[in-house]
Protein backbone atom coordinates (compact mmCIF):
# COMPACT_ATOMS: atom_id res chain seq x y z
CA UNK A 1 0.00 0.00 0.00
CA UNK A 2 1.22 3.32 -1.03
CA UNK A 3 2.39 6.13 1.63
CA UNK A 4 0.63 8.65 1.40
CA UNK A 5 2.29 12.52 1.73
CA UNK A 6 2.06 13.14 5.17
CA UNK A 7 -0.33 16.74 6.23
CA UNK A 8 2.24 17.79 9.80
CA UNK A 9 0.15 19.36 11.99
CA UNK A 10 2.02 22.03 14.24
CA UNK A 11 1.08 21.16 17.66
CA UNK A 12 -1.95 23.38 18.84
CA UNK A 13 -0.55 24.18 22.80
CA UNK A 14 -3.72 24.33 24.97
CA UNK A 15 -1.87 23.69 27.62
CA UNK A 16 1.76 23.76 28.12
CA UNK A 17 3.59 22.97 31.78
CA UNK A 18 7.20 23.38 32.24
CA UNK A 19 9.26 22.93 35.16
CA UNK A 20 12.47 22.21 36.50
CA UNK A 21 11.91 19.41 38.31
CA UNK A 22 15.93 17.35 39.01
CA UNK A 23 16.62 19.96 36.42
CA UNK A 24 15.17 18.54 33.42
CA UNK A 25 12.33 20.81 31.98
CA UNK A 26 9.04 19.03 31.05
CA UNK A 27 6.35 20.32 28.62
CA UNK A 28 3.05 19.23 27.94
CA UNK A 29 1.41 19.75 24.68
CA UNK A 30 -2.09 18.89 24.34
CA UNK A 31 -4.21 18.92 20.75
CA UNK A 32 -7.89 18.53 19.69
CA UNK A 33 -9.05 17.49 16.58
CA UNK A 34 -12.13 16.82 14.77
CA UNK A 35 -11.56 14.55 11.47
CA UNK A 36 -13.69 13.13 8.78
CA UNK A 37 -14.07 9.22 8.89
CA UNK A 38 -16.93 7.32 7.01
CA UNK A 39 -18.87 4.39 9.71
CA UNK A 40 -17.28 1.70 6.63
CA UNK A 41 -13.31 3.63 6.94
CA UNK A 42 -10.09 2.02 7.83
CA UNK A 43 -7.91 3.63 10.64
CA UNK A 44 -4.40 2.75 11.11
CA UNK A 45 -2.28 4.53 14.50
CA UNK A 46 1.20 3.73 14.89
CA UNK A 47 2.47 5.37 17.87
CA UNK A 48 6.31 3.97 18.49
CA UNK A 49 5.76 5.28 22.47
CA UNK A 50 2.73 6.32 24.46
CA UNK A 51 -0.96 5.38 25.56
CA UNK A 52 -3.15 4.91 22.90
CA UNK A 53 -7.17 4.62 23.60
CA UNK A 54 -9.70 3.95 20.77
CA UNK A 55 -13.60 4.09 21.51
CA UNK A 56 -16.28 3.40 19.09
CA UNK A 57 -19.94 5.06 19.15
CA UNK A 58 -22.89 5.76 17.02
CA UNK A 59 -21.67 9.15 16.07
CA UNK A 60 -19.71 10.27 12.60
CA UNK A 61 -15.92 11.14 11.86
CA UNK A 62 -13.37 10.90 14.47
CA UNK A 63 -12.49 12.79 17.45
CA UNK A 64 -8.79 12.82 18.16
CA UNK A 65 -7.04 14.10 21.34
CA UNK A 66 -3.33 13.81 21.71
CA UNK A 67 -1.12 14.51 24.42
CA UNK A 68 2.49 14.84 24.01
CA UNK A 69 4.92 15.02 27.03
CA UNK A 70 9.15 16.14 26.16
CA UNK A 71 11.58 16.22 28.66
CA UNK A 72 15.32 17.51 27.76
CA UNK A 73 18.11 17.36 29.85
CA UNK A 74 17.57 21.54 29.10
CA UNK A 75 16.54 23.98 27.27
CA UNK A 76 17.86 23.17 24.11
CA UNK A 77 17.32 19.39 24.31
CA UNK A 78 13.98 20.16 25.37
CA UNK A 79 13.35 22.53 22.23
CA UNK A 80 14.91 19.17 20.23
CA UNK A 81 12.29 16.95 21.67
CA UNK A 82 9.74 18.96 20.55
CA UNK A 83 10.40 19.96 17.28
CA UNK A 84 11.54 15.57 16.47
CA UNK A 85 8.85 14.85 17.37
CA UNK A 86 5.73 14.75 15.35
CA UNK A 87 2.26 13.85 14.88
CA UNK A 88 1.24 13.34 11.64
CA UNK A 89 -2.35 12.77 10.25
CA UNK A 90 -2.74 11.06 6.43
CA UNK A 91 -4.90 9.91 4.58
CA UNK A 92 -8.75 10.95 3.76
CA UNK A 93 -12.18 9.80 4.74
CA UNK A 94 -12.28 6.35 4.18
CA UNK A 95 -8.50 5.70 5.41
CA UNK A 96 -6.96 7.66 8.21
CA UNK A 97 -3.41 7.22 9.29
CA UNK A 98 -2.43 8.77 12.58
CA UNK A 99 1.51 8.29 13.32
CA UNK A 100 4.18 9.61 16.06
CA UNK A 101 7.31 10.10 14.01
CA UNK A 102 10.20 10.13 16.19
CA UNK A 103 13.93 10.18 14.79
CA UNK A 104 15.49 6.80 13.89
CA UNK A 105 18.30 6.58 16.18
CA UNK A 106 16.96 7.39 20.30
CA UNK A 107 18.53 10.25 21.68
CA UNK A 108 20.41 10.07 25.43
CA UNK A 109 19.38 13.79 26.02
CA UNK A 110 15.59 13.89 25.70
CA UNK A 111 12.46 12.01 26.08
CA UNK A 112 8.94 11.89 24.41
CA UNK A 113 5.96 10.46 24.69
CA UNK A 114 2.37 11.02 22.82
CA UNK A 115 -0.76 9.63 24.36
CA UNK A 116 -3.84 9.24 21.63
CA UNK A 117 -7.65 8.85 22.69
CA UNK A 118 -9.70 8.58 19.47
CA UNK A 119 -13.76 8.75 19.55
CA UNK A 120 -14.76 6.86 16.04
CA UNK A 121 -17.56 4.82 14.47
CA UNK A 122 -17.98 1.87 15.84
CA UNK A 123 -18.25 0.28 12.46
CA UNK A 124 -14.48 1.07 11.39
CA UNK A 125 -11.79 -1.44 11.29
CA UNK A 126 -8.92 -0.37 13.61
CA UNK A 127 -5.24 -1.39 13.23
CA UNK A 128 -2.52 -0.47 15.80
CA UNK A 129 1.30 -0.80 15.88
CA UNK A 130 3.26 0.39 18.88
CA UNK A 131 6.40 -0.52 20.66
CA UNK A 132 5.70 0.38 24.29
CA UNK A 133 2.75 1.76 26.10
CA UNK A 134 1.44 1.71 28.75
CA UNK A 135 -2.08 0.46 27.94
CA UNK A 136 -3.86 -0.31 24.34
CA UNK A 137 -7.44 -0.06 24.87
CA UNK A 138 -9.58 -1.03 21.92
CA UNK A 139 -13.03 -0.58 22.80
CA UNK A 140 -16.97 -1.37 21.35
CA UNK A 141 -15.40 -1.53 17.59
CA UNK A 142 -17.85 -4.57 15.52
CA UNK A 143 -15.26 -3.87 13.07
CA UNK A 144 -11.89 -5.88 12.68
CA UNK A 145 -8.69 -4.92 14.80
CA UNK A 146 -5.41 -5.87 14.65
CA UNK A 147 -2.95 -4.66 17.44
CA UNK A 148 1.34 -5.21 17.51
CA UNK A 149 3.20 -3.93 20.06
CA UNK A 150 6.36 -5.20 22.11
CA UNK A 151 5.25 -4.62 25.32
CA UNK A 152 2.23 -3.38 27.67
CA UNK A 153 -0.95 -3.95 28.52
CA UNK A 154 -3.71 -4.53 25.88
CA UNK A 155 -7.42 -4.47 26.68
CA UNK A 156 -9.76 -5.02 24.20
CA UNK A 157 -12.82 -4.87 25.51
CA UNK A 158 -16.80 -5.72 23.17
CA UNK A 159 -14.85 -6.09 19.87
CA UNK A 160 -17.09 -7.65 17.77
CA UNK A 161 -15.24 -8.01 14.81
CA UNK A 162 -12.49 -10.48 13.91
CA UNK A 163 -9.16 -9.56 16.03
CA UNK A 164 -5.44 -10.31 15.96
CA UNK A 165 -3.40 -9.43 18.86
CA UNK A 166 0.68 -10.13 18.53
CA UNK A 167 2.57 -8.66 21.83
CA UNK A 168 6.08 -9.66 23.51
CA UNK A 169 5.69 -8.16 27.45
CA UNK A 170 2.86 -7.19 29.47
CA UNK A 171 -0.71 -8.43 29.48
CA UNK A 172 -3.73 -8.69 27.13
CA UNK A 173 -7.17 -8.97 28.48
CA UNK A 174 -10.28 -9.95 25.93
CA UNK A 175 -13.29 -9.01 27.43
CA UNK A 176 -16.65 -10.34 25.28
CA UNK A 177 -20.03 -7.90 26.09
CA UNK A 178 -21.71 -11.24 24.19
CA UNK A 179 -20.97 -14.26 22.35
CA UNK A 180 -17.89 -14.42 19.99
CA UNK A 181 -18.68 -14.28 16.71
CA UNK A 182 -15.57 -14.25 14.53
CA UNK A 183 -12.14 -15.76 14.46
CA UNK A 184 -9.71 -14.13 17.45
CA UNK A 185 -5.85 -14.84 17.26
CA UNK A 186 -3.70 -13.63 20.35
CA UNK A 187 0.09 -14.29 20.25
CA UNK A 188 2.67 -13.17 23.12
CA UNK A 189 6.02 -14.33 23.99
CA UNK A 190 6.05 -13.17 28.29
CA UNK A 191 2.75 -12.11 28.48
CA UNK A 192 -0.48 -13.32 30.42
CA UNK A 193 -3.70 -13.74 28.65
CA UNK A 194 -7.06 -13.20 30.11
CA UNK A 195 -10.47 -13.62 27.66
CA UNK A 196 -13.99 -13.06 29.76
CA UNK A 197 -16.95 -14.56 27.36
CA UNK A 198 -20.82 -15.07 28.08
CA UNK A 199 -21.16 -18.32 29.97
CA UNK A 200 -23.41 -19.82 27.22
CA UNK A 201 -20.60 -18.84 24.73
CA UNK A 202 -19.67 -21.79 22.00
CA UNK A 203 -16.74 -21.56 20.24
CA UNK A 204 -13.74 -23.53 19.40
CA UNK A 205 -10.53 -23.37 21.42
CA UNK A 206 -6.64 -23.47 21.38
CA UNK A 207 -4.70 -22.42 24.28
CA UNK A 208 -0.88 -23.32 23.69
CA UNK A 209 1.37 -22.23 26.57
CA UNK A 210 5.30 -23.53 26.97
CA UNK A 211 6.06 -22.45 30.97
CA UNK A 212 2.56 -20.61 31.91
CA UNK A 213 -1.00 -23.26 33.41
CA UNK A 214 -3.97 -23.20 31.38
CA UNK A 215 -7.33 -22.05 33.65
CA UNK A 216 -11.29 -21.54 33.25
CA UNK A 217 -14.02 -22.26 35.02
CA UNK A 218 -16.12 -23.44 31.92
CA UNK A 219 -17.51 -26.58 30.28
CA UNK A 220 -15.94 -27.88 27.47
CA UNK A 221 -14.35 -31.22 25.59
CA UNK A 222 -10.81 -30.67 25.05
CA UNK A 223 -7.54 -32.25 25.03
CA UNK A 224 -3.95 -31.39 25.31
CA UNK A 225 -1.16 -32.42 22.61
CA UNK A 226 2.36 -31.41 23.73
CA UNK A 227 1.46 -27.62 25.14
CA UNK A 228 -1.61 -26.56 23.12
CA UNK A 229 -4.95 -27.75 24.23
CA UNK A 230 -7.45 -28.06 21.34
CA UNK A 231 -10.91 -28.41 22.06
CA UNK A 232 -14.75 -26.87 22.03
CA UNK A 233 -16.62 -24.68 24.67
CA UNK A 234 -20.57 -25.92 24.89
CA UNK A 235 -21.60 -26.68 22.25
CA UNK A 236 -19.78 -27.43 18.89
CA UNK A 237 -19.25 -25.15 16.44
CA UNK A 238 -18.60 -21.33 16.15
CA UNK A 239 -15.56 -19.02 15.78
CA UNK A 240 -12.36 -19.87 16.72
CA UNK A 241 -10.23 -18.68 19.75
CA UNK A 242 -6.77 -18.99 19.35
CA UNK A 243 -4.14 -18.06 22.36
CA UNK A 244 -0.64 -18.75 22.24
CA UNK A 245 1.94 -17.31 24.80
CA UNK A 246 5.51 -19.10 25.54
CA UNK A 247 5.81 -18.03 29.30
CA UNK A 248 2.65 -16.65 30.24
CA UNK A 249 -0.45 -17.92 31.67
CA UNK A 250 -3.81 -18.00 29.92
CA UNK A 251 -7.31 -17.91 31.57
CA UNK A 252 -10.39 -18.49 30.21
CA UNK A 253 -13.77 -17.19 32.53
CA UNK A 254 -17.34 -17.37 31.60
CA UNK A 255 -19.09 -13.65 32.93
CA UNK A 256 -20.98 -14.30 35.75
CA UNK A 257 -19.22 -17.25 37.10
CA UNK A 258 -17.34 -17.54 40.25
CA UNK A 259 -13.93 -16.94 39.65
CA UNK A 260 -13.18 -19.10 42.21
CA UNK A 261 -14.49 -21.81 40.51
CA UNK A 262 -11.80 -21.85 37.84
CA UNK A 263 -9.94 -24.86 37.41
CA UNK A 264 -6.23 -25.93 36.02
CA UNK A 265 -6.83 -27.91 32.90
CA UNK A 266 -2.67 -28.72 32.86
CA UNK A 267 -3.18 -30.51 36.77
CA UNK A 268 -6.30 -31.65 35.59
CA UNK A 269 -4.57 -33.70 32.86
CA UNK A 270 -1.90 -34.54 35.10
CA UNK A 271 -4.29 -36.41 37.27
CA UNK A 272 -6.42 -38.88 35.38
CA UNK A 273 -8.95 -39.71 38.07
CA UNK A 274 -10.08 -36.32 37.95
CA UNK A 275 -10.63 -35.57 34.39
CA UNK A 276 -14.69 -36.25 34.75
CA UNK A 277 -14.87 -33.46 36.36
CA UNK A 278 -13.77 -31.38 32.80
CA UNK A 279 -16.63 -33.03 30.53
CA UNK A 280 -13.63 -34.03 28.31
CA UNK A 281 -13.71 -35.68 25.26
CA UNK A 282 -10.16 -37.10 24.00
CA UNK A 283 -8.51 -36.18 21.12
CA UNK A 284 -8.06 -38.06 18.08
CA UNK A 285 -4.81 -38.67 16.05
CA UNK A 286 -4.57 -40.92 13.51
CA UNK A 287 -1.57 -41.80 10.59
CA UNK A 288 -1.88 -44.24 8.33
CA UNK A 289 0.73 -44.87 5.28
CA UNK A 290 -1.51 -46.07 3.24
CA UNK A 291 -5.63 -46.03 2.88
CA UNK A 292 -6.54 -49.04 0.39
CA UNK A 293 -9.78 -47.72 -0.76
CA UNK A 294 -12.08 -44.59 0.25
CA UNK A 295 -11.04 -43.14 3.49
CA UNK A 296 -14.09 -41.22 5.45
CA UNK A 297 -13.08 -39.77 8.87
CA UNK A 298 -14.65 -37.15 11.63
CA UNK A 299 -13.73 -36.03 14.82
CA UNK A 300 -14.36 -33.26 17.02
CA UNK A 301 -11.01 -33.23 17.77
CA UNK A 302 -7.98 -34.70 16.35
CA UNK A 303 -4.84 -34.42 13.79
CA UNK A 304 -5.29 -36.66 10.43
CA UNK A 305 -2.15 -37.83 8.52
CA UNK A 306 -2.58 -40.29 5.10
CA UNK A 307 0.09 -41.13 3.20
CA UNK A 308 -1.85 -42.27 -0.03
CA UNK A 309 -5.63 -42.70 -0.15
CA UNK A 310 -6.17 -45.20 -2.95
CA UNK A 311 -10.01 -43.35 -3.60
CA UNK A 312 -11.74 -40.63 -2.87
CA UNK A 313 -10.88 -39.06 0.90
CA UNK A 314 -13.52 -37.23 3.15
CA UNK A 315 -12.13 -35.79 6.34
CA UNK A 316 -13.11 -33.22 8.96
CA UNK A 317 -12.13 -32.18 12.34
CA UNK A 318 -13.55 -29.90 14.76
CA UNK A 319 -10.13 -28.86 15.69
CA UNK A 320 -6.74 -30.17 14.59
CA UNK A 321 -4.35 -30.32 11.07
CA UNK A 322 -5.07 -32.43 8.07
CA UNK A 323 -2.41 -33.64 6.33
CA UNK A 324 -2.95 -35.89 3.33
CA UNK A 325 -0.45 -37.04 0.40
CA UNK A 326 -1.57 -38.90 -2.70
CA UNK A 327 -5.35 -38.87 -3.10
CA UNK A 328 -6.49 -40.99 -5.91
CA UNK A 329 -10.38 -39.76 -6.40
CA UNK A 330 -12.52 -36.06 -5.11
CA UNK A 331 -10.62 -35.16 -2.04
CA UNK A 332 -13.31 -33.33 0.53
CA UNK A 333 -11.84 -31.73 4.10
CA UNK A 334 -12.60 -29.57 6.60
CA UNK A 335 -11.39 -28.03 9.69
CA UNK A 336 -12.87 -26.07 12.02
CA UNK A 337 -9.68 -24.75 13.22
CA UNK A 338 -5.96 -25.84 12.09
CA UNK A 339 -3.24 -25.63 9.08
CA UNK A 340 -4.03 -28.13 5.94
CA UNK A 341 -1.28 -30.02 4.09
CA UNK A 342 -2.60 -31.22 0.72
CA UNK A 343 -0.48 -33.10 -1.64
CA UNK A 344 -1.28 -34.50 -5.15
CA UNK A 345 -4.95 -34.49 -5.60
CA UNK A 346 -6.15 -36.61 -8.65
CA UNK A 347 -9.94 -35.44 -8.30
CA UNK A 348 -11.60 -32.39 -7.48
CA UNK A 349 -10.65 -30.49 -4.21
CA UNK A 350 -12.50 -28.78 -1.21
CA UNK A 351 -10.54 -27.39 1.26
CA UNK A 352 -11.70 -25.46 4.23
CA UNK A 353 -10.26 -24.62 7.18
CA UNK A 354 -11.46 -21.33 9.80
CA UNK A 355 -8.21 -20.69 11.42
CA UNK A 356 -4.66 -21.84 9.22
CA UNK A 357 -2.75 -22.06 6.22
CA UNK A 358 -3.79 -24.63 3.11
CA UNK A 359 -1.39 -25.78 1.26
CA UNK A 360 -2.07 -27.88 -1.79
CA UNK A 361 0.86 -29.23 -3.72
CA UNK A 362 -1.76 -29.66 -6.84
CA UNK A 363 -4.67 -29.97 -7.37
CA UNK A 364 -4.92 -31.77 -11.05
CA UNK A 365 -8.98 -31.04 -11.51
CA UNK A 366 -9.41 -27.53 -9.79
CA UNK A 367 -11.09 -27.02 -6.93
CA UNK A 368 -12.10 -24.30 -4.38
CA UNK A 369 -10.01 -23.95 -1.09
CA UNK A 370 -10.79 -21.68 1.20
CA UNK A 371 -9.46 -20.42 5.14
CA UNK A 372 -11.03 -17.77 7.31
CA UNK A 373 -7.87 -16.14 8.23
CA UNK A 374 -4.42 -17.67 6.68
CA UNK A 375 -2.07 -17.73 3.38
CA UNK A 376 -3.04 -20.21 0.87
CA UNK A 377 -0.70 -21.41 -1.17
CA UNK A 378 -1.04 -23.74 -4.67
CA UNK A 379 1.49 -25.22 -6.15
CA UNK A 380 -0.21 -26.07 -9.74
CA UNK A 381 -3.89 -25.96 -10.60
CA UNK A 382 -4.96 -28.28 -13.59
CA UNK A 383 -8.65 -27.33 -13.23
CA UNK A 384 -10.61 -24.28 -12.26
CA UNK A 385 -9.95 -23.04 -9.35
CA UNK A 386 -11.99 -20.79 -6.28
CA UNK A 387 -9.82 -19.55 -3.52
CA UNK A 388 -10.73 -17.65 -0.41
CA UNK A 389 -8.87 -15.94 2.45
CA UNK A 390 -10.30 -13.98 4.67
CA UNK A 391 -7.32 -12.32 5.74
CA UNK A 392 -3.89 -13.63 4.04
CA UNK A 393 -1.92 -13.67 0.74
CA UNK A 394 -3.15 -15.85 -1.96
CA UNK A 395 0.09 -17.49 -4.01
CA UNK A 396 -1.17 -19.76 -7.55
CA UNK A 397 2.86 -20.89 -8.59
CA UNK A 398 1.35 -22.29 -12.10
CA UNK A 399 -2.28 -22.03 -12.84
CA UNK A 400 -3.34 -24.38 -15.58
CA UNK A 401 -6.85 -23.73 -15.22
CA UNK A 402 -8.94 -20.36 -14.66
CA UNK A 403 -8.26 -18.67 -11.36
CA UNK A 404 -10.64 -16.85 -8.85
CA UNK A 405 -9.36 -15.78 -5.67
CA UNK A 406 -10.11 -13.54 -3.50
CA UNK A 407 -8.59 -12.05 -0.23
CA UNK A 408 -9.73 -9.20 1.95
CA UNK A 409 -6.50 -8.44 3.55
CA UNK A 410 -3.19 -9.31 1.40
CA UNK A 411 -1.31 -9.94 -2.13
CA UNK A 412 -2.52 -12.16 -4.28
CA UNK A 413 0.11 -13.52 -6.57
CA UNK A 414 -0.85 -15.46 -10.04
CA UNK A 415 1.73 -17.47 -12.18
CA UNK A 416 0.01 -18.87 -15.38
CA UNK A 417 0.95 -21.94 -16.89
CA UNK A 418 4.02 -21.14 -19.48
CA UNK A 419 2.14 -23.70 -22.18
CA UNK A 420 -1.09 -21.98 -21.62
CA UNK A 421 -1.95 -19.65 -24.61
CA UNK A 422 -4.69 -17.74 -22.39
CA UNK A 423 -6.96 -18.69 -19.53
CA UNK A 424 -10.04 -16.72 -17.25
CA UNK A 425 -7.93 -14.92 -14.20
CA UNK A 426 -9.99 -13.09 -11.23
CA UNK A 427 -8.31 -11.45 -8.54
CA UNK A 428 -9.73 -9.12 -5.92
CA UNK A 429 -8.02 -7.89 -2.93
CA UNK A 430 -9.51 -5.10 -0.48
CA UNK A 431 -6.17 -3.93 0.93
CA UNK A 432 -3.05 -5.76 -0.65
CA UNK A 433 -1.27 -5.84 -4.21
CA UNK A 434 -1.73 -8.16 -7.07
CA UNK A 435 0.89 -9.67 -8.93
CA UNK A 436 0.33 -11.25 -12.59
CA UNK A 437 3.02 -13.27 -14.42
CA UNK A 438 2.40 -14.54 -17.64
CA UNK A 439 3.98 -15.93 -20.68
CA UNK A 440 5.29 -13.46 -23.41
CA UNK A 441 2.98 -14.93 -25.67
CA UNK A 442 -0.39 -15.07 -23.26
CA UNK A 443 -2.93 -13.42 -24.69
CA UNK A 444 -5.94 -12.23 -22.90
CA UNK A 445 -8.38 -8.94 -22.50
CA UNK A 446 -6.81 -6.85 -19.11
CA UNK A 447 -10.01 -5.30 -16.89
CA UNK A 448 -7.49 -3.65 -14.41
CA UNK A 449 -9.28 -1.62 -11.07
CA UNK A 450 -7.45 -0.33 -8.14
CA UNK A 451 -9.08 2.04 -5.96
CA UNK A 452 -6.83 4.62 -3.92
CA UNK A 453 -6.58 7.12 -1.83
CA UNK A 454 -3.19 9.05 -3.22
CA UNK A 455 -4.60 10.40 -6.42
CA UNK A 456 -0.95 10.97 -7.60
CA UNK A 457 -0.53 6.95 -7.56
CA UNK A 458 -0.03 5.53 -10.75
CA UNK A 459 -0.88 1.98 -9.30
CA UNK A 460 -1.05 -0.09 -12.45
CA UNK A 461 2.28 -1.37 -13.99
CA UNK A 462 2.39 -3.58 -17.23
CA UNK A 463 5.34 -5.09 -19.19
CA UNK A 464 2.89 -5.63 -22.02
CA UNK A 465 1.93 -1.91 -24.50
CA UNK A 466 -1.22 -1.02 -25.78
CA UNK A 467 -3.42 -0.44 -22.36
CA UNK A 468 -5.46 2.00 -21.81
CA UNK A 469 -5.66 3.64 -18.35
CA UNK A 470 -8.12 6.11 -17.48
CA UNK A 471 -8.82 8.32 -13.82
CA UNK A 472 -11.78 9.20 -12.11
CA UNK A 473 -12.92 10.15 -8.41
CA UNK A 474 -15.36 7.76 -7.01
CA UNK A 475 -16.40 8.11 -3.58
CA UNK A 476 -13.94 10.03 -2.42
CA UNK A 477 -11.27 7.87 -3.98
CA UNK A 478 -9.12 7.83 -7.12
CA UNK A 479 -10.51 4.73 -9.50
CA UNK A 480 -7.78 3.98 -11.71
CA UNK A 481 -8.83 1.96 -14.51
CA UNK A 482 -6.98 0.10 -17.46
CA UNK A 483 -7.86 -1.63 -20.31
CA UNK A 484 -6.62 -3.13 -23.35
CA UNK A 485 -5.58 -6.53 -25.36
CA UNK A 486 -2.52 -8.63 -24.39
CA UNK A 487 -0.93 -10.24 -27.65
CA UNK A 488 -4.44 -9.50 -29.70
CA UNK A 489 -6.63 -10.76 -27.04
CA UNK A 490 -8.17 -13.53 -25.30
CA UNK A 491 -9.52 -14.69 -22.00
CA UNK A 492 -11.06 -12.10 -19.56
CA UNK A 493 -8.29 -10.70 -16.90
CA UNK A 494 -9.94 -9.04 -14.02
CA UNK A 495 -8.09 -7.50 -11.51
CA UNK A 496 -8.97 -5.51 -8.61
CA UNK A 497 -7.05 -3.93 -5.85
CA UNK A 498 -7.84 -1.25 -3.23
CA UNK A 499 -5.18 0.55 -1.48
CA UNK A 500 -2.61 -1.51 -3.36
CA UNK A 501 -0.75 -1.96 -7.07
CA UNK A 502 -1.73 -4.38 -9.97
CA UNK A 503 1.68 -5.54 -11.76
CA UNK A 504 1.43 -7.61 -15.01
CA UNK A 505 4.43 -8.96 -15.76
CA UNK A 506 5.58 -10.88 -18.61
CA UNK A 507 8.26 -13.87 -17.82
CA UNK A 508 9.71 -16.54 -18.91
CA UNK A 509 8.69 -19.44 -16.28
CA UNK A 510 9.85 -23.15 -16.20
CA UNK A 511 6.82 -25.50 -15.32
CA UNK A 512 5.71 -27.26 -12.53
CA UNK A 513 6.80 -30.95 -12.80
CA UNK A 514 3.90 -33.16 -11.66
CA UNK A 515 4.47 -36.68 -11.30
CA UNK A 516 2.01 -39.14 -12.44
CA UNK A 517 0.72 -41.98 -9.82
CA UNK A 518 2.65 -45.07 -9.96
Amino acid sequence: MRTRIPVYCAAITLLIAANGFAGNPTMTERLVKDIPLEVGGTLWIDNPVGSIDIVGGDTPNMVARVTKTTTGADAAALAEAREQTVISFEGDRNVRLIRTILPPTRPTRWTSTVSYTLRVPRTVHVRVASKIADRIRVANINGNVTVKTFNGMIVLDNVTGASIVDTTNGKVIYQYRQKPSSNAQIQAVNADIEVNVPADSNFNWIADTLRGDVTTNLSMRAEFQGSALKGTVNAPGGPMLAMQTLLGSIRLLGNGLDVQNARSLRADAEHVTERKTLMMQPARRIQLPIAGGAFDFFTSIGDVEVGEVHGPARVQTGAGEIRLGLVYGDCNVVSLGGPLDLGDIMGTLVASTQAGDVLVRAAREGGRASTAGGIIRVLYSGGPMILQSGGGDIVVRQAAGPINAETRSGDITITADPIQRTQKIQAHTLQGNILLNVGPRFAGDIDAVVMTSDPDSRAIYSDFTGLQIKKDQVGGKTRIHATGKLNGGGERLELFAEEGDIHISKVITNPVTVMSPK
